[in-house]
Protein backbone atom coordinates (compact mmCIF):
# COMPACT_ATOMS: atom_id res chain seq x y z
CA UNK A 1 0.00 0.00 0.00
CA UNK A 2 3.08 2.02 0.83
CA UNK A 3 4.22 1.83 -2.73
CA UNK A 4 0.58 2.61 -4.56
CA UNK A 5 0.47 6.25 -2.06
CA UNK A 6 4.12 6.90 -3.47
CA UNK A 7 3.47 6.42 -6.79
CA UNK A 8 0.50 8.35 -7.04
CA UNK A 9 2.45 11.31 -4.96
CA UNK A 10 4.91 10.91 -8.28
CA UNK A 11 2.04 10.81 -11.02
CA UNK A 12 0.79 13.82 -9.33
CA UNK A 13 4.28 15.81 -9.02
CA UNK A 14 5.11 14.35 -12.72
CA UNK A 15 1.45 15.41 -13.98
CA UNK A 16 1.96 19.27 -12.73
CA UNK A 17 5.72 18.94 -14.38
CA UNK A 18 3.65 18.59 -17.81
CA UNK A 19 1.62 21.66 -16.88
CA UNK A 20 4.36 24.03 -16.98
CA UNK A 21 4.54 24.45 -20.25
CA UNK A 22 1.07 25.27 -20.79
CA UNK A 23 1.28 28.00 -17.98
CA UNK A 24 4.28 29.37 -19.74
CA UNK A 25 2.27 29.34 -22.59
CA UNK A 26 -0.60 30.90 -20.91
CA UNK A 27 1.83 33.84 -18.68
CA UNK A 28 3.17 34.40 -22.48
CA UNK A 29 -0.16 35.01 -23.99
CA UNK A 30 -1.15 37.19 -21.14
CA UNK A 31 1.72 39.31 -21.75
CA UNK A 32 1.06 39.85 -25.23
CA UNK A 33 -2.59 40.55 -24.29
CA UNK A 34 -1.01 43.31 -22.11
CA UNK A 35 1.47 44.73 -24.44
CA UNK A 36 -1.31 45.12 -27.03
CA UNK A 37 -3.80 46.51 -24.34
CA UNK A 38 -0.93 49.45 -23.24
CA UNK A 39 -0.14 50.14 -26.81
CA UNK A 40 -3.84 50.35 -28.08
CA UNK A 41 -4.52 53.05 -25.25
CA UNK A 42 -1.27 54.85 -26.04
CA UNK A 43 -2.02 55.29 -29.24
CA UNK A 44 -5.49 56.65 -28.51
CA UNK A 45 -4.29 59.46 -25.96
CA UNK A 46 -1.82 60.12 -28.36
CA UNK A 47 -4.82 60.51 -31.12
CA UNK A 48 -6.82 62.73 -27.98
CA UNK A 49 -3.65 65.10 -27.52
CA UNK A 50 -2.59 65.57 -31.63
CA UNK A 51 -6.96 66.58 -31.54
CA UNK A 52 -6.72 69.02 -28.59
CA UNK A 53 -3.38 70.85 -30.21
CA UNK A 54 -5.15 71.33 -33.45
CA UNK A 55 -8.08 72.46 -31.71
CA UNK A 56 -6.28 74.82 -29.85
CA UNK A 57 -4.47 75.86 -32.64
CA UNK A 58 -7.59 76.80 -34.80
CA UNK A 59 -8.98 78.69 -31.64
CA UNK A 60 -5.81 80.75 -31.38
CA UNK A 61 -5.93 81.31 -35.64
CA UNK A 62 -9.73 82.37 -35.07
CA UNK A 63 -8.90 84.48 -32.26
CA UNK A 64 -5.46 86.55 -34.26
CA UNK A 65 -8.05 87.16 -37.17
CA UNK A 66 -10.63 88.32 -34.62
CA UNK A 67 -8.01 90.92 -33.09
CA UNK A 68 -5.05 90.99 -35.20
CA UNK A 69 -3.60 94.56 -33.02
CA UNK A 70 -4.33 92.75 -29.36
CA UNK A 71 -2.80 89.31 -30.88
CA UNK A 72 0.42 92.02 -31.79
CA UNK A 73 0.23 93.50 -28.76
CA UNK A 74 0.30 90.57 -26.48
CA UNK A 75 2.59 88.72 -28.76
CA UNK A 76 5.35 92.00 -28.29
CA UNK A 77 4.47 91.61 -24.41
CA UNK A 78 5.17 88.58 -24.12
CA UNK A 79 8.92 88.86 -26.23
CA UNK A 80 9.29 92.19 -23.95
CA UNK A 81 9.08 90.27 -20.70
CA UNK A 82 11.18 87.20 -22.02
CA UNK A 83 13.86 89.42 -23.29
CA UNK A 84 13.86 91.37 -19.49
CA UNK A 85 16.41 89.63 -17.73
CA UNK A 86 19.23 89.51 -20.22
CA UNK A 87 18.43 92.88 -20.84
CA UNK A 88 19.30 93.67 -17.28
CA UNK A 89 22.44 91.76 -16.89
CA UNK A 90 23.87 92.20 -20.18
CA UNK A 91 26.83 94.57 -18.99
CA UNK A 92 30.40 94.27 -20.65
Amino acid sequence: MANLAGAQAQAKKFANQNDLPSDVQEVRENIKDLGDSVGHMASRQYERAQDVATDAIQETGDAIQRNPLTAIGIGFALVSYSAWPWADGAKP
